[in-house]
């Protein structure tokens, strides 16, 4: 009897060995990582703001590595972003930002009012882009005084995206278009879907304009762009995941420099990618 007693007490003792163990390495190691991590990030921007002569802010979109219970999640532009980055934009009025952008885009309202906090901002702004800031993110960085780009980094087209979960997010001017193409065959949802697209599209037009107001290099013959700019950006022309590099942005006549910081692809490296079925050897 006590023999069996004793092996049922190592049996448990064992489980809650097992299940502290675990607890340790699924959160506590997770946390105490990410916090030194954190650490790390903040006397980097400490030293880039000394450097740069720029109050930096960051607003960096990526699934990482050290995460709880090892599950990323996805991150896009949202109303949480638009609160903490007007904070900060009323927080340093007196001082020239640098934000430092790595996004896939996300929701039109809250990039429109980032932008436009942004180009109100009293002191002088810049954008930094080491790798992509795309859709809400390019909205976001036409509003700086400068656009600072890494040669190999890219921008892309603003047109805004419309639908639903069940029927899919497809660009504006592509509602449009299917609504004249079909006419009265068209369904319901398909005019709804292009009345909602013009609307859009109105506003993001807007926008631009006033985001890119006097920042426009002239053509070659002097002639004013703006309106062709927003066209080139806001009109469907292109898919909306077309890359436009830094030479690419410059030709088409945003005001974008290449001069790129360094100290900010080594702040970039303390953001871990998750990327399980890939090894990356230097």
């Amino acid at each position: 009897m006590s023999a069996f007693d004793t092996s049922t007490i190592s049996f448990w003792d064992l489980t809650s060995l097992l299940f502290i163990l675990f607890f340790l390495y699924a959160v506590v190691y997770p946390q105490s990582q990410l916090k030194r991590i954190r650490i790390l990030r903040m006397a980097k921007l400490k030293a880039m703001e000394k450097s740069h002569g720029y109050k930096v802010l960051t607003m960096i979109h990526r699934r990482e590595a050290v995460s709880f219970f090892g599950l990323p999640a996805y991150q896009f532009i949202d109303e949480e972003d638009a609160e903490q980055i007007l904070r900060w934009i009323r927080q340093y009025k007196d001082s020239p930002l640098e934000l430092i952008l790595h996004t896939p885009g996300g929701q039109l309202h809250a990039s429109i009012q980032i932008a436009r906090a942004l180009r109100n901002h009293p002191k002088n702004t810049r954008v930094v882009i080491p790798h992509y800031s795309m859709s809400g993110g390019t909205v976001i960085a036409l509003a700086a005084n400068e656009i600072v780009m890494d040669k190999d980094a890219v921008i892309g087209p603003i047109e805004p995206q419309i639908g639903d979960l069940l029927r899919g997010t497809f660009p504006a001017p592509s509602w449009i278009y299917a609504a004249e193409t079909k006419k009265e065959q068209a369904d319901d949802t398909t005019l709804v879907m292009s009345d909602i697209s013009r609307k859009a599209l109105k506003l993001t037009r807007k926008v631009a304009k006033e985001l890119l107001e006097g920042k426009i290099q002239p053509g070659p013959d002097g002639e004013e762009r703006l309106d062709e700019v927003v066209e080139k950006l806001v009109s469907g022309e292109m898919i909306h995941s077309t890359p436009l590099s830094a030479s690419e942005a410059k030709e088409l006549g945003l005001s974008v420099n290449t001069d790129f910081p360094e100290d900010v692809h080594e702040f970039m490296k303390l953001f871990k990618p998750v990327k399980k079925s890939v090894e990356y050897v230097e």
